[in-house]
């Protein structure tokens, strides 16, 4: 039985822990032994992992997890001040100050972090976007195989991941969700071009179609008149909520009848809150939170929209695509390889009137939300994953 560890920051909702949760309960069925190390155990999402799959938090002491600025300096930052950590905020945040050119990931004291005791035949850090998972896999690690898995871009998100090279000779293969996040990758660095391939996140068809019956959303039997847009995911910068918020404005005070809402939490709730109820959107611009399905509001809205100012392969799509629903997303990574402009879906630019103009254009024209929704029936599975051949 081959031993396998994938290496991720948390399970909370998001694409990355979504597609590893998949992973991880594919390869359970392979008879592989899998644990899964997070340097927090927790989120929603670890319910979706299988009971075979053993979870565990990566073995820190408190004060380095506690100090660890997971997802980021700004989002740590926001998160322990939403839960009442202010003093570690303030950490955080001044070690950022000190070093704001620097990875404050790589801050920690490693000598004071053990190897883990286990040894495996595959280790993965599934988020190579993290610094300190990055460093982890290259000196904690005994592994006869490592891998690296690439979710999201480097040039818009600014992840200067040449400064990691050194850490990041140890791996044996990279694999990116989308073709244009392998290119940036060899781009950077084009000594590992034979060990760099694409690896497309797995989703199951049947599951989503199967999910998306369960039940009909009770905000959408509310809403009496207009069409019903939908954006799926956390409540982060990335996500170009802000954008969306404007958009939305725009296309209100154009006199369009529609609700646009979004499944998610994260830390820039409150923030959201407030441009909501200053721009007087309350009605039109609804958070919902997070839901464990959220299929059903995919099956059931008119448009899904998404907003993102960077990605890798946005995963929401490709599920949207699956419940053929009409699309609009930005030009993110990724986009131009799930979606074709004007012909099953709409690629905005990543801008306020970009983001308009699609809307507006479907809006405007009725029967091109049909003729994309038979568009994307048409189109065949995607379950030919040949990037599993190297855990079996």
């Amino acid at each position: 039985m081959k031993r396998i560890a994938f290496f991720v920051q948390h399970m909370h909702c998001g694409g990355v822990e979504n597609s590893l949760a998949a992973l991880v309960n594919d390869l359970v069925k392979e008879d592989c032994h899998i644990t899964v190390y997070a340097i927090n155990r927790e989120g929603e999402f670890l319910s979706k992992i299988s009971d075979a799959v053993t979870v565990k938090e990566i073995p820190l002491s408190k004060k380095i997890r506690r100090y660890l600025p997971v997802g980021g300096t700004k989002i740590s930052v926001r998160t322990k001040l939403r839960e009442g950590h202010f003093f570690q905020a303030g950490i955080v945040a001044f070690k950022h100050l000190l070093h704001p050119f620097e990875f404050s990931e790589l801050d920690t004291d490693f000598s004071k972090i053990s190897c883990l005791s286990e040894e495996y035949d595959v280790a993965v850090n599934y988020h190579i976007h993290s610094p300190f998972l990055v460093r982890f896999l290259s000196e904690k690690v005994i592994a006869k195989q490592k891998y690296s898995w690439i979710h999201n871009d480097f040039t818009t998100t600014r992840y200067e991941i040449n400064r990691l090279k050194g850490y990041l000779d140890c791996n044996d293969r990279f694999f990116g969700v989308s073709q244009k996040l392998c290119d940036e990758f060899i781009a950077v660095f084009p000594e590992y071009k034979q060990k760099t391939e694409v690896a497309q996140n797995i989703i199951h068809r049947s599951e989503i179609l199967e999910a998306a019956e369960k039940f009909y959303p009770a905000e959408f039997s509310n809403q009496s008149s207009g069409l019903k847009l939908l954006t799926c995911g956390r409540l982060e910068e990335q996500k170009g909520y802000d954008l969306a918020i404007e958009a939305c404005k725009k296309l209100k005070e154009e006199q369009y009848d529609f609700k646009w809402y979004v499944l998610g939490k994260g830390s820039e709730y409150k923030k959201l809150k407030t441009l909501i109820s200053k721009n007087r959107l309350e009605k039109t611009f609804i958070l919902l939170g997070t839901r464990m399905n959220p299929y059903p509001y995919f099956k059931n809205c008119d448009i899904y929209v998404q907003t993102s100012r960077h990605e890798g392969c946005v995963i929401a799509v490709n599920e949207a695509k699956m419940l053929s629903k009409p699309i609009v997303c930005t030009d993110v990574a990724g986009a131009q390889e799930q979606l074709k402009d004007g012909i099953n879906g709409e690629i905005s630019e990543i801008s306020v009137e970009g983001i308009c103009r699609k809307v507006r254009k479907l809006f405007n024209n009725k029967s091109l939300l049909y003729t994309y929704s038979l568009k994307l029936q048409e189109e065949p599975d995607c379950d030919s994953y040949q990037f599993l051949q190297y855990f079996k």
